[in-house]
């Protein structure tokens, strides 16, 4: 599977109201198809001041990061990982805005090979 190349990709931007947490789902897997994730980046924009807390879900588990959470200010994070999500999954996001004051967002691109 490593071989293959990425012939898929969604990008959506995640935006968490002041002092919220929840999921998010990004996307599910079409019937009968899997979707092996190869990429995500995760841009958080300028003042975005580390409040905006991200990971990503299939069902329960997180998947990435291994561990914590993704967070940044006027930063791009890339992390490069396999990781299959099967027919009907969703593949979702944990968000945890720790600002009480102000929403944050961020933008995330999935990258893979659906097949």
């Amino acid at each position: 599977m490593s071989g293959s190349e990425i012939n898929y990709s969604y990008g959506h931007t995640v935006t968490a109201p002041a002092g919220s947490s929840g999921e998010y789902s990004l996307l599910t897997v079409t019937a009968a198809k899997r979707l092996v994730v190869k990429r995500v980046t995760v841009h958080f924009p300028a003042g975005s001041g580390y409040y905006l807390q991200i990971a990503i879900l299939r069902g329960a588990e997180q998947v990435i990061p291994d561990g914590g959470y993704l967070v940044g200010d006027d930063s791009t994070i890339v992390v490069e990982r396999e990781q299959e999500f099967l027919s009907g999954e969703e593949v979702k996001v944990y968000y945890n805005n720790t600002d009480a004051a102000n929403e944050h967002s961020c933008f995330i691109l999935i990258e893979g090979v659906r097949e």
